[in-house]
């Protein structure tokens, strides 16, 4: 009789799949939002191959940079991509798996003539940057200013504006190569542009990441199975 008591006992114990929140950003054509307001793009695809048949419940959400950034750093289920993996921010996440590589440069407007030989050489001018975003961290770590240097926007939707309204308080913005390549088809304003000094950023690949407070034996079947893609 205890035996047949236990085994309902045990039959009646609900185990509960793992279950996380992903957060990204707009950032064609990596991730983006298309005609049927789906998420889509190749590093979207990329996550949902690895997930699969994981077991692992997920809810995938595109904000602005800012607050997916401090979501993945507030909540402990939460993960966030494609994430630039810098020094300074090698401890603030578990990093789970390389998505694909990073190359990024300063761009400027054409009709301005201006040539930069050096970073240090952009810190007579102003730079629009996305807040929390590689580009904001990566001169922050090189001694740029947010007071002096730096012009912190919101969305990469801003730039398109500043570059065609207000030029006049921009001289600089520091965008991802293959992302400029993608959307100067798309957004006539960006053909202004072009680039002025490569940043030294091959070595610092996008990544899914996730919460530092997360369950270890979470991030060990996320890291198994971002392995096999």
């Amino acid at each position: 009789m205890k035996l047949l008591i236990f085994l309902l006992f045990i039959s009646c114990i609900k185990v509960d799949a793992a279950e996380i929140t992903i957060v990204t950003e707009v950032f064609p054509d990596f991730q983006y939002i298309n005609e049927d307001n789906k998420l889509v793009g190749r590093s979207v695809d990329k996550v949902h191959k690895a997930l699969e048949g994981t077991g692992i419940n997920y809810t995938m959400l595109a904000h602005s940079w800012a607050i997916s950034y401090n979501a993945a750093l507030r909540d402990k289920n939460t993960c966030i991509f494609s994430i630039v993996r810098l020094p300074n921010r090698e401890s603030k996440f578990n990093w789970v798996g390389e998505l694909e590589s990073f190359d990024s440069a300063i761009y400027g407007l054409k009709s301005r003539g201006i040539k930069l030989n050096t970073l240090n050489d952009a810190k007579k001018y102003k730079i629009a940057v996305l807040r929390d975003n590689f580009s904001h961290h990566y001169l922050l770590e090189r001694g740029f200013s947010e007071s002096k240097h730096l012009l912190l926007i919101d969305s990469l939707d801003k730039i398109d504006k500043l570059i065609s309204t207000r030029h006049h308080i921009l001289d600089f913005v520091i965008l991802n190569k293959k992302q400029f390549n993608y959307r100067v088809k798309t957004e006539p304003k960006l053909e202004l542009l072009e680039p002025l000094l490569d940043l030294n950023t091959t070595q610092s690949p996008l990544f899914f990441a996730c919460n530092i407070n997360m369950d270890p034996a979470l991030v060990s079947q996320l890291k198994v199975a971002f392995n096999k893609i």
